[in-house]
Formats: structure tokens, C-alpha cells, sequence
């Protein structure tokens, strides 16, 4: 009979064998997803508030974009689609053409925010960040769902995948 400490040490290598497997199958999945483009707001600053997450100013911003006209509240088909994400980032192709029109590395994703605008719509809010002198500036890219489930897919796959590359384990 083995004494309990080799069982142990025997079961840590097995867990590790299991995070590590776990880790590359994160890291091998690409999911394409069918979405709809609504536009971006470029150079956002968005403020250290104490009273408001980034979150919460992130969406503010959108919806004032949307209010005001320069990103559209209603999508047709024209604006559909394919909303790629892999360990290499995001890719957004037109659905109709095929062509690649956005590429968001994973690196400069700075934040990817899922919400219910005005409507009841579920759309996300992609944050891709660039560093200016002194201060933080942002694009954001908006997307709208099908469903509130496709848009927690999204984020939830993003974040499995930030995640799997920056686990020091």
C-alpha cells in the first residue's frame, strides 16, 4: 500500500494535467457568431468616477451616440455580420460579402460589455483601447444580438479566453 502523501502528489499532477488540457481546449476554440454592426464612437475618454463604473459610462456614451443620431438604434440586413472570436481577438466580417472589415486583436480589447439598450434589444459594447500622452482614449464598436443568450455567449467566450491566456498557472 502507497503512503497517503505519494496519493497526493499523484492527484495535484493529475489536476494540473486537467488545467493544463483545459487551458489548450479554451485556447483551440473559435466561435463565429451572426450579429449585427451598428457603428463606433471613436476617441472615447472615459473618467476614473467614483459615482459610475465604466461600465455604466461606457453604455451612457453609446446611448447618447444612438440619441443623438450618429450610431443607428434599428439594423437591416445590410448591416448583418459574422462576429468572430478566437484567442487571436475579434474579427468582424460582412456577412453579404465576405470581406473582413474589423480586426481587434485580444490585446487592445480593453473591456466587452453586454447590455439592453432602450428597446429591449441586447447589444454589446466592444472597448478597444489606445494609449494617448497622459490619458486613456477608446473606440467602441457596437454590436446587436439576436437574443440576450447569443450576447452572453459572446462576452462569456471572450472573457473564457482573456482569461485561459492570462492564467499564470
Amino acid at each position: 500500500m502507497f503512503p497517503r502523501k505519494n496519493l497526493k502528489s499523484s492527484t495535484g499532477i493529475n489536476e494540473n494535467t486537467m488545467k493544463l488540457k483545459e487551458k489548450e481546449h479554451i485556447l483551440m476554440q473559435k466561435k463565429t457568431f451572426d450579429v449585427y454592426y451598428l457603428g463606433n464612437i471613436e476617441k472615447i475618454a472615459i473618467g476614473n468616477s467614483q459615482k459610475r463604473d465604466t461600465e455604466a459610462q461606457l453604455i451612457d456614451r453609446v446611448e447618447e451616440a444612438q440619441i443623438s443620431g450618429d450610431i443607428p438604434i434599428t439594423v437591416g440586413e445590410k448591416d448583418q455580420v459574422f462576429f468572430t472570436v478566437s484567442r487571436h481577438g475579434i474579427q468582424v466580417q460582412n456577412k453579404r460579402t465576405q470581406e473582413v472589415v474589423q480586426r481587434h486583436p485580444l490585446h487592445t480589447i480593453a473591456e466587452v460589455v453586454q447590455y439592453e439598450d432602450g428597446f429591449g434589444r441586447p447589444n454589446i459594447a466592444l472597448k478597444i483601447g489606445q494609449l494617448q500622452v497622459n490619458k486613456e482614449v477608446f473606440q467602441c464598436f457596437v454590436f446587436q444580438c439576436h437574443s440576450e443568450e447569443l450576447a452572453n455567449d459572446v462576452c462569456q467566450l471572450v472573457r473564457r479566453i482573456f482569461d485561459a491566456i492570462t492564467d499564470k498557472s
